[in-house]
């Protein structure tokens, strides 16, 4: 691969480890005074719900699917949840050997309060920048998870076409 002028990939990785861990700092803050309600894993069950479940409800086969976990570490994760009030498990009334998982109205309450203080927060972190600054993040926000998600689709590819040389034959 050429080398691009001015990059410096040892810069790019702490620039991206310094912007998840500034992140992660601000987050933990602007939830500090809101209800404990397991945010992360009560957003990623909020999202998988919305996304592959029916009627405000998930399996906890497909949650865990869905995740791509073990089903033990999923089933730790909603007991954690059940504990705190945010969902709860139910037997599903057409197929008794189905778990289903649904956030409580507790749940929902404590999303929206932490939906709130992270719109909050970044409201304010981006009022820091100037506009001509936002403007630019704003165009190019997209460009480099667009540029890693090709280049790992076309590792994924070529690495798939190792394994197999005539998988692909026909496309």
């Amino acid at each position: 691969m050429a080398e691009t002028p001015g990059f410096e990939l040892q810069g790019l990785i702490h620039y991206i480890g310094r912007l998840r861990e500034a992140s992660a700092r601000g987050v933990r803050a602007a939830l500090a005074d809101t209800p404990k309600c397991r945010f992360g894993m009560l957003e990623r069950l909020h999202y998988a719900i919305c996304t592959y479940g029916i009627d405000g409800v998930i399996g906890v086969s497909e949650l865990a699917r869905a995740a791509g976990k073990p089903l033990p570490a999923v089933s730790r994760a909603l007991r954690l949840l059940e504990q705190d009030g945010m969902a709860e498990r139910r037997t599903d009334p057409e197929d008794r050997r189905k778990t289903l998982v649904r956030i409580t109205p507790a749940g929902q309450q404590a999303l929206r309060d932490c939906e709130a203080a992270l719109n909050a927060y970044f409201t304010r972190v981006m009022a820091r920048l100037e506009p001509a600054q936002l403007e630019r993040m704003m165009e190019m926000r997209n460009v480099l998870v667009d540029a890693l998600e090709a280049e790992t689709a076309a590792t994924l590819r070529a690495a798939k076409t190792k394994e197999d040389p005539d998988d692909g034959k026909d496309l």
